[in-house]
């Protein structure tokens, strides 16, 4: 399951992490460039949102199918959070929106690393 490392983060921080990563992608969808990058932004938005879905869940750690589930969805995500990193200058054109979704990105994903067992 989890890594039970003494870095490991909780479920709550994972949690916020991806909460903070979710109104990021908000806000980047408000300024993106075209409606395709809206639409890209959208669709990952609406992962994020499914993970802290499973998340709100007290006990995914104690299921354990539901939570191999819920780590591949992580690792899912996460290869279009970092599609969606390195296109981050082309599509989001405020430096400030960019830099949140990008360090957003980072911390969200370095946690889950730590948490699932990717």
């Amino acid at each position: 399951m989890a890594n039970d490392g003494p870095s490991q983060p909780s479920r709550q921080e994972i949690h916020d992490a991806f909460g903070f990563l979710y109104q990021q992608l908000s806000n980047a969808y408000w300024v993106a460039s075209t409606i395709e990058d809206k639409d890209r932004i959208h669709g990952i938005s609406d992962s994020v949102f499914d993970i802290l879905t499973q998340l709100n869940r007290e006990d995914i750690q104690s299921r354990t199918d539901d939570f191999k589930a819920l780590a591949k969805s992580v690792a899912d995500a996460g290869t279009r959070l970092d599609s969606l990193k390195a296109d981050i200058d082309q599509i989001i054109h405020v430096v400030k929106v960019a830099s949140d979704v990008t360090a957003a990105i980072d911390k969200a994903l370095g946690m889950a690393a730590k948490y699932f067992p990717m």
